[in-house]
């Protein structure tokens, strides 16, 4: 799997709270190198993890700590919130080579087990999830439908957390598409939303949410809108 860099904002005020941010990250498994930054208020983490875990081991900490950026040549993100109310998920591109796209995401409220996610041909949701069309699928080949990102499992507290690397999928190919989470056995869509450009790495100083005008550490943890400025 490709390890990429991603920015974390974590509310550090001094030297002990670095002190109390590197033991937490020391000799993890998955993390390759990270960097903190006391005066920027950031920590940056070479890694093969998905973005929630590492935040996790940041939280643990007793910081609050939100994603800033992945790293790559272009990112994009997209904001499960159509179709279920119970439904809510936050899903991140980084085409980090021109064969390599990592994606990684959250979703929770989804029952046990695995789930299909796919990017679809339009980013049309004035009918919710039913309207965004089939799989996008510009090449009609024989192999692999183009927009089939394949299988992921939620846990029985219904969340899914995951990181994966897609060969065949362009960023520049799919933004403004919509992203489709459905039940494995049924096909049924769940919860979508439309694929938006986002920050990359160190492209987002930002600690005041423009949607809603509070500062980042007073924005809600569980995947939404505000998790990823």
């Amino acid at each position: 799997m490709t390890s990429t860099k991603i920015e974390f904002a974590v509310q550090m005020t001094c030297e002990s709270c670095v002190k109390t941010v590197r033991k937490a990250l020391e000799n993890v498994p998955g993390i390759q190198n990270f960097d903190i930054n006391l005066t920027t208020g950031s920590v940056t983490v070479e890694s093969t993890l998905p973005a929630q875990e590492i935040l996790k081991t940041l939280q643990s900490t007793g910081k609050k700590a939100v994603v800033r950026g992945l790293g790559g040549t272009t990112a994009g993100v997209a904001i499960l919130d159509t179709g279920s109310d119970s439904i809510k998920g936050v899903v991140r591109f980084v085409q980090e080579a021109e064969d390599v796209c990592i994606i990684d995401g959250t979703v929770d409220g989804l029952n046990a087990g695995k789930h299909q996610l796919s990017v679809h041909e339009c980013g049309d949701t004035s009918q919710g999830c039913a309207s965004v069309g089939d799989f996008f699928n510009p090449k009609k080949s024989n192999g692999r439908i183009y927009g089939d990102l394949g299988f992921v499992k939620a846990e029985k507290d219904g969340r899914s957390a995951f990181r994966f690397d897609d060969s065949v999928i362009k960023l520049s190919d799919i933004i403004g598409r919509a992203l489709v989470i459905s039940e494995a056995t049924t096909g049924k869509r769940l919860a979508c939303g439309i694929i938006a450009r986002s920050a990359g790495l160190f492209q987002n100083p930002k600690t005041i949410c423009a949607c809603d005008g509070v500062t980042i550490w007073n924005e809600k943890v569980a995947p939404n809108p505000t998790s990823s400025l």
